[in-house]
């Protein structure tokens, strides 16, 4: 990695740190763009496909600078003497738009079809915490009224995502998707409290299919490792959204907005299944002899680890 790349990417980091770290909104606002300034250089970082990076940069980078201009604009109304609900629903909307949360979610599968594996992960995990970090802060300011809307444009975000999900062929397009369908869980989350053990577990299971995907003898760990994606027991994944649906069932939050999650959690499945059978059955082209065994044994073993943690806990 060249010292310009290194600049890039500390400035990646040390956005996230200020946004979480800051009780002041426009010290948050600021590790936002920290973090999307260090990250539009890192998306041409080893990539083949200059000319279709060029256009999910440049959709991402559209996107990103429209909802940092409406987030500053609707943060100065909200925090000022001319608060009022549009100012408010504004500034929610244009962190959605940032997250790619239902309904500003249309950007997400066209700029992740044109990325490398290693920036898709960061669009798909680090550029979440900073924006997340600003709808934490101003969940003081919010009535019953408007925390009940969030939960369900949360429930249709994972709903939507699922359905979009189902309309891929590419693999990069899906995770896009299933990023989304994530997004409307990590909202649910920021409202039960449960956002750092999703996004922590989240970012795990997707490191682990982005570290055997470009490995041609691990096709079944990369099927695997999408089906973890899924939430089913005994996989890790199944551990965040069963922490968020048992807070939110402490939190007796409505029934209905539990289901819209449950259902799109069961649509997602779909797609999940999809992929993962492809890469399954491609893999059994390969000799067992010549896979890599201690890969396979050890991700095995992982997720059997955290079903016994579960049952401990």
């Amino acid at each position: 990695m060249s010292s310009a790349n290194l600049l890039f990417f500390s400035l990646l980091l040390v956005g996230p740190f200020i946004s979480v770290s800051s009780s002041n909104w426009i010290i948050c606002w600021s590790g936002v763009e920290l973090s999307f300034l260090g990250l539009i250089p890192l998306l041409f970082m080893n990539n083949k496909y200059v000319s279709l990076t060029k256009e999910s940069s440049m959709k991402y980078f559209c996107i990103q600078a429209l909802g940092s201009g409406l987030l500053f604009y609707s943060g100065l109304m909200v925090f000022s003497d001319l608060s009022s609900e549009f100012n408010l629903l504004l500034l929610i909307l244009s962190i959605f738009l940032k997250l790619g949360v239902f309904p500003m979610h249309f950007w997400v599968p066209s700029v992740c079809a044109g990325l490398d594996y290693s920036s898709l992960y960061f669009v798909l995990t680090f550029q979440l915490v900073a924006p997340f970090a600003f709808l934490n802060l101003i969940m003081g300011e919010m009535n019953e009224k408007m925390i009940m809307m969030i939960m369900l444009l949360g429930g249709l975000t994972s709903l939507v995502g699922a359905i979009m999900g189902n309309n891929q062929t590419d693999i990069r397009s899906m995770l896009g998707c299933s990023s989304v369908a994530h997004s409307g869980w990590l909202v649910l989350g920021c409202l039960t409290g449960y956002f750092w053990g999703y996004f922590f577990i989240y970012c795990i299971s997707l490191m682990i299919v982005f570290l055997f995907i470009n490995q041609s003898e691990c096709l079944s760990e990369v099927g695997v490792g999408i089906l973890s994606l899924s939430g089913l027991p005994p996989f890790f994944m199944f551990l965040g959204k069963w922490g968020v649906l048992k807070m939110s069932l402490e939190l007796y939050f409505p029934f209905w907005s539990i289901s819209l999650f449950l259902i799109g959690a069961i649509i997602s499945l779909v797609f999940y299944l999809k992929f993962s059978y492809s890469f399954l059955l491609n893999s059994g082209a390969l000799n067992w002899e010549k896979s890599n065994k201690t890969s396979a044994i050890f991700f095995l073993m992982f997720n059997l680890f955290t079903l016994f943690l579960f049952f401990c806990v």
